[in-house]
């Protein structure tokens, strides 16, 4: 959102499309930080109970170009190399669409946050048998072995100078709660110094 509100500042708003796309996705932004502060004010029920998902088919391609298109902002703003290649055949799936944008948003969210000025983040998607992937990768300092199998615990932050020093450490466990809730499961590969990969 803040991205979004500097690009309108900086003139983005005398460009119709831009302006459109750029609000479209702060409102649908809006929609998905409250649903997060749902989630956080019954982060137990978040972690132990069962999540509620409002499904509908909806095309995955468009969609995520829409969803992408704020976090797009942010990576430039940060002078990040940002590419995306989400194929336009992608099938139209079943699932609930603003807590599928939550788990993108969290990825995207952590690839810019982690990834130096300079760095790169590729964002693609594809099928793989009868499913729909999406993967996140970036070129930042990468997770240590010992921290990957913590990564998705409730409130792990890591370690002095590691990767996840900010935040309370709940952003990748409800992205894989979510993503089980759908049937499907969020995978993470990193090696330290040649970045991440999260599908």
């Amino acid at each position: 959102l803040s991205s979004a509100i500097q690009a309108l500042i900086n003139g983005a708003d005398e460009d119709p499309q831009l302006l459109d796309e750029l609000l479209t996705g702060m409102d649908d932004e809006t929609t998905r930080l409250q649903r997060l502060l749902e989630d956080l004010a019954q982060i137990h029920d978040q972690v132990l109970g069962t999540l509620e998902l409002e499904r509908q088919h909806f095309e995955i391609s468009d969609w995520l170009h829409t969803v992408l298109r704020t976090w797009q902002e942010a990576a430039l703003e940060k002078r990040l190399h940002w590419k995306v290649n989400i194929p336009s055949e992608l099938p139209a799936i079943y699932a609930d669409p603003v807590r599928l944008a939550q788990v993108v948003g969290n990825l995207a969210s952590n690839a810019i946050k982690f990834t130096p000025s300079g760095g790169s983040i590729n964002i693609s998607a594809g099928t793989e048998a009868k499913s729909v992937w999406i993967r996140v990768e970036d070129s930042g300092p990468g997770i240590a072995p010992e921290e990957l199998e913590k990564l998705f615990a409730p409130f792990y932050r890591g370690g002095k100078g590691r990767r996840f020093p900010q935040g309370m450490g709940l952003g990748l466990g409800i992205a894989r709660d979510l993503i089980n809730a759908h049937g499907g499961h969020l995978e993470v590969k990193s090696t330290p110094g040649l970045g991440t990969q999260f599908t």
